[in-house]
């Protein structure tokens, strides 16, 4: 990687001569440059002080912003290109769009039939009368769900479940109790689905955002199933 980045300099440097005024190292890992492909940048900097080049280098988000602000429209760029990285995975935009939906959706009890969750789930995970009790409630509810996530693309749920699992992994890790970990898969999705919203009934929110919960533990994407004898 570093003989990349002073290679591909110097060709440009070789073709450009005089008319390159600055020159990017660009770079599609949205984390940053491993640490040393950021000091074959650096030592590339020093080797050519005395250039009048400015030497940078771009993460994906940068590189867009260039593009958007010069050339074409960020909505008709995401339709060609696709969205780029960010801090919102489009797995959880998608869910975030299934919560706030919910929220203002008249339920009714689910006519279908409820999925089947592996015997003794609850008993498993330890979770405590008060989960216990929403679990059971909102499972007449996960249809709903069910159904919204039927009209995704495959590659969308597959985005869904990923991210999802990623924050449960990470609420699991740091937090001592299942309940705590429920609650905050909750609060997770109500900040997405409502971020710095002003809304009537918050209540509704944190309500859509369990029947979410309660689907991915019917479908085993989150918590633990018992291990079959």
């Amino acid at each position: 990687m570093t003989n990349k980045i002073r290679t591909d300099f110097e060709n440009a440097e070789s073709h450009w001569g005089t008319h390159m005024e600055k020159w990017a190292f660009v770079y599609n890992n949205a984390k940053g440059l491993p640490t040393m492909s950021a000091a074959g940048i650096m030592d590339l900097r020093q080797a050519k002080k005395d250039s009048p080049v400015k030497i940078e280098n771009w993460p994906p988000q940068v590189l867009w912003d260039y593009c958007v602000s010069d050339y074409v429209d960020r909505s008709k760029l995401a339709w060609i290109l696709g969205a780029p990285p960010s801090e919102h995975p489009a797995g959880m935009s998608y869910i975030a769009r299934c919560v706030e939906s919910l929220a203002r959706t008249r339920l009714v009890a689910d006519t279908d039939s409820p999925l089947e969750v592996p015997p003794g789930k609850i008993e498993h995970n330890n979770f405590g009368s008060e989960v216990t009790d929403l679990l059971v409630a909102f499972k007449v509810h996960t249809g709903h769900v069910r159904y919204y996530f039927s009209l995704a693309s495959p590659g969308e749920q597959a985005q869904v479940s990923e991210n999802l699992r990623a924050r449960y992994d990470g609420h699991r890790a740091r937090l001592d109790s299942s309940d705590a970990v429920f609650h905050a898969l909750c609060d997770d999705l109500v900040t997405e689905a409502f971020p710095g919203a002003d809304y009537p009934d918050t209540s509704q929110q944190r309500s859509a955002a369990m029947m979410v919960v309660t689907h991915f533990f019917e479908t085993c994407d989150i918590f633990e199933a018992p291990v079959s004898e």
